[in-house]
């Protein structure tokens, strides 16, 4: 009798837990700290009682009409960088303000809150050979507008979403306009789309994609500093959006010899980067980490032992992901080497997976549909607050490396942490202006 391939038996495994990358995508639960907290919802100066979510994205896909206002990319890679804005509604047709908004901060919803994109204005383009300092008609008309909704933010930066593999344009703008909504309509989100195949069979492709996309999306960092006035650029990236963002930093770094670490830093204005459920090779990754993380304010990685989808990843690669990292890999002196690295203020490693009272299981997307590790990332854009302000403790783990863990009584400290942090911004904020 022919044996099953292993490989196969294990993609149907799988397969449940590959279905989240589905065609429509629902809102997320809420995290508990903006449960607690809504009157964040308060603080921006524009009205906000309407069911539209407002984003701005960058994508380096080939459009599939280039004569005409595009609603839809190709899953190809293009020469040109497109920036613009976007629109998506939130919930049923005829779903009032109030509904949607006591909807979105249960924890126990009647109905799925889907996400619609109404609305696609590319703006700014730019080829990757043009001159970034250059700025047409339409792109001075984009960072004008930026600039604008920067004035009129209780947070003055700009978070750019990096989604993973198997994303058509749709879920991962979506996917990255679900924090302008849970920043209470704050923060200014711009999605980088890279040209995911869109097929779980294709993951190869991604990698090819991703590694294609790296000089697009350090061209990105490069026009933000270069035509926006946000105070710093906030950086997420999902699962294998890693192989774009890690390798585009360190690209970044290595475009400027001349300029230290502090003027490249300074110029770039690269705050908080966040890694969930990374999906880059682990080894790989310390490499890039060296030259980037003096460029940036501080890096964190969230990571579980246990992520079925970066199992499935790891065998397709033929080595583990830093999202779940094989020690066993590394010789003592490449060990040795990664403990140096990580041994700075300025990295945080979250064992999600390892905090018991999570019980993630084998999960790959608990940065948005966890509610407890949706609090941490929020806080942490909200407020730059560290590990401990936020409300994590420390702790070893097996391999030596210093980890922060998700406490028992987390729901029970995160309120009079969250209102404190809120209190220092807002402080912070009124001494700015005096």
């Amino acid at each position: 009798m022919k044996r099953f391939p292993f490989k196969a038996f294990l993609l149907l495994l799988l397969l449940p837990f590959l279905s989240g990358c589905q065609p429509k995508v629902y809102l997320m639960p809420a995290p508990v700290g903006i449960v607690s907290n809504s009157q964040f919802f308060l603080l921006s100066e524009e009205n906000i009682d309407e069911n539209l979510l407002y984003t701005l994205y960058a994508t380096n896909r080939i459009p599939f009409d280039k004569i005409n206002d595009s609603t839809g990319y190709t899953i190809f890679p293009s020469d040109t960088l497109e920036l613009g804005y976007q629109i998506h509604s939130v919930g049923e047709d005829g779903m009032s303000w109030n509904e949607l908004y006591g909807e979105s901060l249960s924890s126990e919803r009647k109905k799925d809150l889907l996400l619609t994109q109404q609305f696609v204005k590319p703006m700014a383009m730019y080829h990757k050979d043009d001159d970034l300092l250059k700025v047409s008609d339409k792109a001075k008309g984009f960072f004008h507008e930026v600039n604008a909704a920067l004035d009129h933010s209780f947070i003055k930066e700009i978070t750019v979403y990096v989604h993973g593999a198997n994303s058509n344009f749709y879920r991962a703008t979506a996917q990255g306009a679900q924090l302008f909504h849970y920043t209470g309509h704050n923060a200014l989100v711009l999605t980088f789309s890279w040209p995911s195949a869109e097929n779980l069979f294709k993951y190869k492709v991604d990698v090819l994609h991703a590694k294609k996309t790296i000089p697009a999306f350090a061209h990105l960092l490069e026009i933000l500093s270069l035509h926006t006035k946000a105070e710093h650029i906030n950086i997420i990236a999902y699962s294998a959006g890693a192989q774009v963002v890690a390798p585009g930093l360190a690209y970044v770094h290595d475009q400027y010899p001349d300029l230290s670490s502090m003027e490249l830093k300074k110029r770039l204005r690269i705050g908080e980067v966040y890694f969930a459920a990374p999906d880059t090779a682990f080894k790989a990754f310390v490499e890039r980490y060296l030259k980037f993380r003096d460029i940036v304010d501080r890096t964190t990685i969230a990571l579980n032992g246990n992520d079925r989808i970066l199992l499935l990843a790891a065998m397709q690669n033929g080595m583990s992901s830093l999202g779940r990292p094989d020690a066993s890999e590394l010789d003592d002196t490449e060990m040795q080497k990664i403990l140096a690295a990580m041994a700075t203020p300025d990295l945080d490693v979250i064992d999600v997976g390892g905090s018991r009272a999570l019980n993630v299981g084998g999960g790959h997307d608990f940065w948005y549909s966890n509610t407890w590790v949706s609090t941490d990332l929020l806080m942490l854009l909200f407020f730059n607050a560290s590990p401990e302000e936020r409300g994590l403790v420390g702790g070893i783990s097996k391999s030596g490396v210093d980890m922060f863990y998700f406490p028992d009584d987390y729901l029970e400290v995160i309120p009079s942490l969250m209102q404190k942090q809120k209190e220092r911004v807002l402080r912070l904020q009124t001494e700015t202006k005096e």
